[in-house]
Parts: C-alpha cells; structure tokens; sequence
C-alpha cells in the first residue's frame, strides 16, 4: 500500500480485512495515477471482471444534489433484493437508509474525496448485518467537479452471538432497510 499523502489517501483498515474494498480501492488508486481522482474515462470493465457484481456507478446531477444509479452489480442487487440501476435516489420517499446514502454522496462529492462507511443494521425480524460501503469520486480533470462515483457495499452478518461471522450461509437477503429497522453509523470517514 502506497505511503499516505494529503494530496493520495490510501485505504484505511479500520475494521477487520474486507478484500473487495481493498479491491475496489487498489483498482481506483491505480487508475488515478498521481492524479487527486481518475475520471470514468480511465475506468475499464474489462480490468477487473471478478470485481463487476460488487460495483456500481452513480451519476451526480444538479450540482451534486441529485443522484441516479447508473449501474449496480449483480450481488449488490442481490443482497438488496431490489435492482436499482437507472433509478434516482429518492431520500424522501424511501427512508433513513436512503437519506443516509444521499447524505454519504453528498460529503463524497463536495469533498472531492474517497469516503468510507460502516453502518450496522439491525433489522426488525432479528437479523444485524455490518455494511461497509467506500465511495470513490470520478472526475474529468483534477480542479473539475465530481461527475460520477464509483462505490461498493459489502454485506458482513452477525452470528447468533451477535458478533460478526464469516459465515456467509446466515446472509438472507433481502438487506434492504426499511423504517422499521434500526441504523447505527459506527464510522463516516472522508479519506
């Protein structure tokens, strides 16, 4: 992992591994170059197949205010149980979870930098999970504005003990929060 710049953050291990994060981010720090942020431009899907499902692209419009799903990899759609591809992010009609989303775009966005999120969800019919998210900005040049953002949601559920397991068996989409359960932010860092 490259040293930590001011000017070239490097991904953070806050909690345990999570190896399509560090993925995500290698793939992102390696298209940017020395560059603040890449633009899509410099994206290729072709470069890291094995990494699509747990991807997605978001476009800002309306001078950041706004945001549409552009795509949604398969497993992220998957563990929501619902595919958002082509749709708005819509705070006001679809609860806390998606005003925290708008609120995670919004920083990423304005900041012009890479944000990381964990938040534990503990839903109304017993189950917790830990969702870790990092949102990475897209950008044309370095002083242009945000233009779309690259971001991950990895799903990590809780055993009967409540603490975290690898035991992806206990994964039982859909991992939707509605307003009914429980969101507690445990980490919220521009990087």
């Amino acid at each position: 992992m490259p040293p930590t710049s001011p000017d070239k953050p490097s991904f953070p291990l806050i909690t345990t591994r999570d190896t399509i994060l560090e993925a995500i981010w290698g793939y992102w720090d390696e298209c940017r170059g020395d560059r603040h942020c890449p633009s899509r431009a410099d994206l290729d899907p072709i470069d890291i197949p094995q990494l699509l499902p747990h991807v997605g692209l978001v476009d800002v419009e309306d001078d950041g205010r706004r945001f549409r799903y552009r795509v949604i990899g398969t497993h992220m759609n998957g563990m929501l149980g619902e595919n958002f591809t082509g749709r708005q992010l819509d705070p006001e009609n679809r609860g806390a979870y998606a005003a925290l989303l708008q609120d995670l775009y919004v920083d990423c966005t304005r900041a012009r930098r890479p944000l990381f999120s964990e938040n534990e969800v503990r839903y109304h019919d017993g189950r917790r999970v830990t969702m870790r998210r990092l949102i990475l900005p897209l950008a044309g040049d370095d002083g242009a504005p945000v233009e779309m953002l690259l971001f991950s949601t990895t799903f990590h559920p809780h055993g009967a003990d409540g603490a975290e397991t690898a035991d992806h068996r206990r994964l039982e989409p859909p991992y939707l929060p509605d307003g009914r359960d429980e969101i507690r932010t445990l980490a919220h860092l521009l990087l």
